[in-house]
């Protein structure tokens, strides 16, 4: 095959594609685009020299093919393993090492291309990769050690934090053609030293929690092999605008579930404020792109609460986040009781976490930058301080905020977590499963409240305490009171993680305790009214329920709830089904409830319900 060469304006024919070079001091070169097959363009510095002396200075040989490429695309090549803490090692070198993937339909060649680890840069070499090709990284001086599992490629400069960093490949514009910011929280439990991390589904590249775990291969890694979990894992689910934080009172920070599409989140158009206020400049934090920041045409006014809407962003997967909407307004320091301890996890379910969760009782932004958790020692003094974090976090008004080391095993043992109202801590303080003491200070080391815990204050219904959280009861009552503490609703999971408690009041009472809606209902199948609810509002915390249904005639139908611990709101559904899973037949049905407290006190309520039928 022949090629044709482009000098600046003139055009030489007849180029074989076995050498093209130059001489370093006569001219330099850059080649810009491969026009077609057979012309490669280029740009000389000294045109004359190139004229009179080309053919004397061609010296470095440059390989050109059908396959050449130019991968600019974000994501053509990847990252799909990482393994950051070898040791103990179940075969493998015992040394660091990432596994880079060619996802595209074309050969990559690596000249002039980075990688960054943290804020570290090192060169690739001048190395090709194949389509769809496994290829391993490491440090040049542990290179000789992964031959025999693949193509190595060996940096002078390679580190991996254990904890955690953020690796990107960028091509020779400087462009970042894929990020990671791997976290030790990915590994599954107990599978961290000597475990690499994995990615589940190459197709969806950018999702990063929920697309990374530990290898499942007998060896710990497949350095240069497919992942062993591989598995499909799409992403159909669109961001959703986490939180923010001011930076200054002309700059926001907006922070994101999840990374999102660089285009879509720096337009202008997509951010909009009232009260006058109006983006200026938009900007997003690469190669993270979770933050944007939003440059004001004017600053935060005093004692100003502003509504924030945030139209049409797009992941990068591509899924559209329609509308959000998000309080703003300038931050005010908290006064003692402005923020209180409000639930408290103590003692998980196996492999779970302990959870603290605190709420804003005020109409204040409250910032928890250098805020902390805390504990008492043997001797009664405060120990064992851990940082809730060093950003600018904003508290809203009236929020609930569930403080972890591990959000996600906790929203995966309460189904109905708030997902939004979670802020991962580095570490917790030791939080003893039969007694102990959690203490919220500000920035201050103030303490701005306290608790005493002992599972002795669980309801004494409940049996299995572990994964049962305490609950404030009255969240204008003090944490100091025993009574103002109680188990979770079973109903709820018992924890309400992120939301109201299913104990707590708020302070209001309730003049119905009990009532049926609908009184008729018709489970048809035909998607209207097929169940009615036994809903159940009380101003007293801590009751024990019995349910059951009987027919007309008064013989038992079914038992709807066995000494279950309630809510103050809580409800109860019949779906029209007797104990054998069978529809009951039309006609009328008595509900009979009692409810018991350890005080002694009982309610009993019977009601009436109609089963009907469209037919």
């Amino acid at each position: 095959m022949r090629f044709f060469l482009r000098i600046n304006n003139t055009k030489f024919k007849r180029l074989q594609p076995s050498l093209l070079a130059y001489r370093e001091g006569f001219f330099s070169y850059e080649i810009v685009k491969a026009v077609s097959i057979k012309t490669i363009v280029c740009f000389f510095t000294n045109e004359s020299v190139v004229l009179s002396r080309l053919k004397k200075v061609l010296i470095i040989v440059l390989f050109f093919s059908s396959n050449l490429s130019f991968a600019q695309n974000p994501n053509d090549l990847i990252i799909s393993e990482i393994m950051a803490d070898p040791t103990p090692t179940k075969g493998l070198p015992e040394k660091e090492y990432i596994e880079i993937y060619n996802r595209s339909n074309q050969q990559i060649s690596l000249n002039r291309w980075r990688f960054q680890y943290g804020t570290t840069v090192t060169n690739f070499p001048n190395i090709s990769i194949e389509p769809k090709e496994f290829v391993i990284i490491s440090s040049s001086a542990n290179a000789k050690d992964f031959q025999t599992y693949g193509k190595v490629i060996g940096l002078s400069s390679f580190s991996l934090l254990n904890t955690g960093t953020t690796l990107s490949i960028k091509n020779p514009q400087n462009k970042t053609i894929f990020s990671v910011s791997y976290a030790d929280k990915w590994y599954a439990a107990n599978k961290n030293q000597g475990f690499s991390l994995e990615m589940i589904d190459t197709n969806f590249p950018c999702v990063e929690d929920g697309n990374w775990t530990s290898s499942e291969a007998v060896l710990q890694g497949t350095p240069a092999k497919e992942n062993s979990v591989k598995n499909n894992k799409a992403d159909l689910t669109p961001p959703s605008l986490s939180r923010f934080e001011i930076t200054n009172p002309t700059n926001i920070k907006l922070i994101f579930s999840e990374k999102m599409d660089s285009l879509s989140a720096v337009s202008k158009l997509a951010y909009s404020f009232d009260n006058n206020l109006i983006v200026s400049q938009v900007a997003i934090e690469s190669p993270q792109n979770r933050s944007v920041n939003l440059v004001l045409n004017s600053a935060l006014q005093e004692n100003t609460i502003y509504t924030l809407t945030a139209k049409n962003l797009a992941d990068c997967s591509g899924n559209v986040l329609t509308e959000s909407k998000l309080i703003i307004g300038n931050l005010k320091p908290a006064d003692s009781s402005d923020v209180v301890l409000n639930e408290v996890l103590f003692n998980p379910k196996t492999d779970g976490e302990d959870f603290v969760e605190i709420y804003n009782r005020t109409e204040k932004l409250i910032s928890l930058k250098d805020w902390s958790l805390a504990n008492i020692d043997k001797d009664g003094k405060i120990a064992s301080i851990r940082s809730i974090t060093t950003d600018n976090f904003i508290l809203s008004p009236k929020q609930f905020l569930v403080l972890t080391r591990l959000a996600k095993i906790v929203q995966n043992q309460y189904f109905k977590a708030e997902k939004k109202n979670f802020l991962e801590m580095t570490s917790l303080p030791s939080f003893p499963d039969n007694e102990g003491v959690v203490i919220l200070m500000n920035d201050k080391k103030k303490v701005f409240d306290r608790f005493d815990y002992s599972e002795k204050l669980h309801h004494p219904i409940v049996d299995e305490k572990a994964g049962v959280s305490l609950e404030k009861v009255n969240l204008n009552k003090t944490s100091s009171e025993n009574s103002n503490w109680q188990s979770a609703a079973s109903s709820e999971g018992f924890a309400t993680p992120g939301y109201q408690n299913s104990q707590g009041n708020l302070g209001e009472t309730f003049e119905e305790i009990l009532k049926i809606e609908p009184e008729i209902f018709t489970p048809d199948g035909d998607g209207q009214d097929e169940f009615t609810t036994l809903k159940l509002q009380n101003d007293q915390n801590g009751y024990v329920l019995n349910a059951r249904i009987f027919d007309a005639n008064g013989r038992f139908i079914k038992q709807l709830a066995q000494n279950q611990l309630i809510g103050v709101n809580d409800n109860i559904i019949w779906d029209g089904k007797d104990s054998g899973q069978q529809i009951v037949r039309v006609g009328y049905y008595i509900l009979l409830a009692e409810l018991f407290h350890p005080n002694g006190q009982t309610f009993e309520w019977r009601g009436k319900v109609v089963v009907g039928s469209r037919q």
